[in-house]
């Protein structure tokens, strides 16, 4: 009783405006309301949040994120000139210009008496907690001596990085001694030294001065006049116009993410305007009338409109990438008007829309539900971005649905008289007559030809003959390149660097010479303190490495901040030190009190240093990740490693050590969401299957269930004869194009008459066109996942609407041949 109420409801003309006005205002309402409680909502530009994350441990993935969102937002700088100081004037005009500017968090240039003197406060406050190895190991070994000499030597040498102003408190030159080992452990260095107060590097005759800069939080804009990067890039522009000896290089996330980012929102501009534009030529061509095209419009713009929405409300904030899978909503969504509008324009049997509905529910509803199976599997695919389409296109595909049912039917239906027609046909007919006649002797073999294709499938038994070559044809494509049927991501050929970034990076890397391959380790503790411990313990390790000669060397936390237990082991080794201090200040010239105060100094100054504390130009703010999820972490980065497996073998020998190689590691990630998006498809497709037997008879369900075969099939070998492996976004799309490609079979089955095979013949075709316009679009994207998308969607949706063709029903054959 209570479904029979409800169905009615739905049906009754009355009632259902209102049912599309409140699905319709509740999104956008719910929405605006959201965003007053829980906030703003926006757009992801991230390059790197378009992959899927790494399967490691949750609490692991959260400090990468933070560490990942952190160096995201640093960007290198190269300022070259074959003059040392045209490129030094360069890199200082170039820090006039941001210094101050909001965009930017952070930025060094000069290391001049301001940045030493910071250096110098911290590592004289903790002289006697903070010492390498070396100088540990010489104090342990009886070594002290030899730390006292060369203090002497500093002190009375020519050159010092820091004053000599506190020598009776630091008469070993502690400090000094420290300083030089800093810089070489910092991502600062690599190559490069210090020359008049800024970092440089000179190679092959240019001269390198570094300017190294992290950018402010909302600087990351994909609009050019919010962007730090489109400042920075006209910043160095105009400063070139001015010195033409001057060139600038750039490193770094932020133009990566920058380059990407500006050139999706250009393709999503030109993917949406082009198909947009070719799908009304089409519809205008095809029905000659401005409702069909006014009326798509508006169910296509309010779709997405609602798509983007319900996205917006579910996730708060939706990647740009979705957008660019989003727009494929046009072909998708237009095809319920197509289908509703080829009646509404050639079907002379009805005369209102609410007949039109009537006679295509059945077929429009079984596409919806086939269509929205597919997309409710995306949402429990494992990665965040499919989600976001599956509701971008579930709700985006409800409503262009419920414009068709509550909306379309209400549309007047303009019929001429059965006279006219009568009287419109011989006309037609004469002047078809006419002019074949006047074109025969031209197009004698054009016609020719046809007459017998026509011939031909008039046959009963040309179709099977066509399905079976269609077949072999595919199976001969898979068996010649069965070597590339295989299931493999290879995340580093998802991006395709622009020629000038791929030379800045490559300069930069040449010039700087970190060593750094993308690997490293992420070290986790319940404190500070045992996270810098299992660090020390990690570091170990990586020592014996060095001395096999598998890496060169290392960067880590503990280089600049020890452990509290090393901290207090060297503070009792500067104690072998006291004795040598009253000969120290005797040759540096003190009066012999000195040594004594030196000595209570000494035992008043044990004071443990944590890294916060430490100076941010010394880059720990690189590698300390400090607190996330209750526990510590740090990041270890080995530079010049050879051999990725004896690393990774090494973070398995400790319980809170786990190394990261992120490409290859989102790699073989995607490697098992693309088998499990394939297990997906087959269980969307056993549901589906079991739907169409329900409600189609035992022969059309086979023909309609084998269509998602021979699709599957197509596209395979499409990707295998261009070379490209199965991969995540492959498989997303052959998900997707399995519910598009039903609706060609299911309105392409159980047809009778020869004007209904006509009609429906161009609802499909025209379904077929738009939807392909969308995704051939996509296609041509440079955006390798959105260009995979769209190559796989296309082959697939090619195959299903031949087999369609092929597959037509018995009975629409026969009448086919009697109409002939």
């Amino acid at each position: 009783m209570q479904t029979n109420r409800l169905f009615s409801f739905f049906r009754n003309e009355k009632s259902a405006p209102y049912l599309w006005i409140l699905f319709h205002l509740t999104i956008p309402l719910v929405l605006l309301i959201s965003v007053f409680i829980f906030g703003p909502v926006g757009i992801n530009t991230s390059l790197f949040d378009m992959l899927p994350q790494s399967s490691k441990a949750k609490s692991v993935m959260e400090a990468d994120k933070i560490l990942g969102e952190r160096n995201g937002r640093e960007a290198v700088i190269l300022c070259a000139a074959e003059d040392f100081s045209k490129a030094k004037q360069g890199a200082a005009f170039f820090y006039e210009k941001f210094k101050n500017s909001k965009d930017i968090e952070s930025m060094t240039l000069f290391f001049d008496s301001s940045v030493i003197d910071e250096f110098y406060r911290y590592l004289f406050d903790y002289r006697f907690m903070i010492a390498s190895d070396e100088t540990l190991n010489l104090l342990e070994s009886g070594g002290a001596q030899e730390i006292a000499y060369d203090a002497l030597a500093g002190a009375f040498g020519v050159f010092n990085f820091f004053p000599l102003d506190n020598i009776e408190k630091d008469p070993f030159l502690l400090a000094e001694r420290r300083i030089s080992g800093f810089l070489n452990s910092t991502l600062l260095a690599g190559a490069m030294t210090l020359k008049d107060d800024v970092i440089y590097a000179e190679k092959d005759g240019i001269n390198y001065v570094l300017i190294r800069m992290t950018l402010s939080l909302g600087s990351t804009s994909v609009q050019a006049g919010k962007n730090a990067v489109a400042k920075i890039y006209t910043a160095a522009s105009e400063i070139k116009i001015e010195n033409k000896e001057i060139e600038f290089y750039f490193s770094g996330i932020p133009f990566h993410s920058y380059e990407s980012s500006s050139g999706a929102q250009m393709e999503i501009s030109v993917i949406s305007s082009i198909t947009l534009a070719l799908i009304l030529l089409l519809f205008i061509f095809v029905f000659r009338s401005p409702s069909p095209v006014i009326a798509s419009i508006a169910a296509i713009g309010i779709s997405i409109a609602m798509a983007a929405c319900a996205a917006l409300l579910v996730f708060r904030e939706i990647h740009i990438i979705t957008f660019v899978f989003g727009t494929t909503l046009i072909g998708t969504c237009v095809d319920y008007s197509v289908h509703f509008f080829v009646h509404w324009k050639k079907n002379n049997l009805f005369l209102n829309g609410a007949q039109i509905r009537s006679h295509i529910i059945k077929n429009i509803t079984m596409s919806f539900i086939s269509t929205q199976i597919c997309f409710i599997v995306f949402f429990f695919a494992p990665f965040v971005i499919l989600k976001q389409f599956a509701v971008f296109s579930i709700i985006g595909l409800a409503s262009s649905y419920l414009t068709f049912f509550c909306i379309y039917p209400r549309l007047k239906v303009k019929r001429i008289s059965a006279a006219i027609q009568i009287e419109s046909a011989k006309e037609e007919e004469e002047f078809t007559i006419n002019n074949a006649n006047q074109t025969n002797l031209k197009h004698k073999s054009v016609f020719m030809i046809l007459d017998i294709l026509n011939s031909l499938w008039q046959k009963k038994y040309f179709r099977p003959v066509l399905l079976i070559v269609f077949i072999i044809t595919i199976g001969l494509v898979l068996v010649f390149n069965s070597s590339n049927v295989r299931i493999k991501n290879d995340i580093s050929s998802l991006y395709t660097m622009s020629e000038f970034l791929l030379e800045s990076e490559k300069r930069a890397a040449q010039v700087l010479d970190y060593g750094s391959p993308g690997w490293y380790f992420i070290v986790s503790g319940s404190t500070i303190n045992e996270t810098l411990e299992n660090e020390e313990k990690l570091t170990l390790r990586l020592q014996e490495e060095i001395d096999k000669g598998n890496m060169g060397s290392f960067l880590s936390t503990t280089v600049f901040v020890p452990s509290q237990e090393k901290q207090t082991r060297i503070y009792s080794a500067m104690q072998n030190l006291l004795p040598l201090s009253p000969i120290q200040f005797e040759y540096l010239g003190f009066p012999p009190d000195t040594s004594d105060n030196y000595e209570n100094e000494f035992k008043s100054a044990f004071n443990i240093c944590l890294p916060d504390d430490a100076p941010s130009q010394f880059g720990i703010s690189n590698l300390w990740i400090g607190k996330s999820g209750g526990r510590y972490y740090s990041c270890v980065m080995p530079l010049n490693p050879k051999d990725e497996s004896i690393f990774r073998s090494l973070a398995g020998d400790f319980e809170n050590v786990h190394f990261m190689n992120k490409a290859k590691d989102i790699s073989a990630d995607m490697d098992t969401i693309t088998r499990t998006m394939l297990l997906l498809f087959l269980i969307a497709y056993i549901i589906v299957s079991v739907i169409i037997f329900k409600v189609f008879p035992l022969r059309d369900s086979i023909k309609i269930c084998s269509v998602p075969l021979l699709l599957v099939m197509s596209a395979a070998a499409v990707l295998a004869a261009n070379n490209i492996p199965i991969g995540f976004f492959s498989a997303a799309a052959l998900v997707l194009v399995f519910g598009l490609s039903l609706d060609y079979i299911f309105f392409m089955t159980g047809i009778k008459g020869k004007e209904e095979r006509k009609i429906t013949f161009l609802g499909v075709t025209l379904s077929f066109l738009t939807t392909l316009l969308s995704f051939g679009a996509l296609s041509l994207s440079s955006f390798m996942p959105v260009h995979l998308f769209g190559l796989t969607v296309c082959a697939g949706l090619g195959a299903a609407f031949i087999s369609s063709i092929i597959l037509q029903s018995r009975e629409k054959s026969e009448n086919q041949s009697n109409s002939g």
